[in-house]
């Protein structure tokens, strides 16, 4: 492209061979200023989560939030689980494509090792983990103690 926007004339060429069941690109960009060849690496098993970080606590659930890593190249998922006390049973796992989670259902003053690992089609990130502990449940209010009725007048205490 030259300072206009008009186009000065371009050509892409690239290969890509197969390693060991990977795709490897390699391209060359061909154009008025000369040629530069580039390697795209292929895709890979995504990162793993950064960052994982308890958003909020009640005696019944716990919330996270975390960051993503690179994706390798590929659409990825979130799975998270948690172990510990009356926890979802294994294999039991949760999925997100988002970057937070809510886990409910669970013991109050409890806890809890979560795990969360990136997923996507060529397979799964090693784990970023936490130890959270849920908080212990408000206490009720003491019962309102009920007055008993007042006699009426004329009643047993006048005779």
């Amino acid at each position: 492209w030259d300072h206009t926007g008009k186009a000065l004339g371009s050509h892409w060429e690239g290969t890509g061979i197969t390693l060991g069941g990977h795709w490897d690109h390699t391209g060359r960009a061909l154009g008025a200023l000369g040629s530069h060849w580039e390697r795209f690496p292929p895709a890979d098993r995504p990162e793993p989560p950064r960052a994982l970080r308890l958003s909020e606590a009640s005696g019944t659930s716990l919330s996270l939030s975390w960051e993503p890593g690179f994706n390798g190249g590929l659409p990825q998922h979130f799975l998270l689980r948690a172990e510990g006390p009356d926890a979802p049973p294994p294999p039991a796992a949760l999925v997100t494509s988002g970057f937070a989670l809510t886990l409910g259902g669970l013991q109050p003053e409890t806890p809890y090792d979560v795990t969360v690992r990136a997923r996507n089609a060529r397979g799964d990130s090693a784990p970023a983990r936490l130890r959270a502990v849920t908080s212990a449940l408000p206490e009720a209010p003491p019962p309102k103690r009920k007055r008993p009725p007042a006699a009426p007048p004329g009643g047993p205490e006048d005779s």
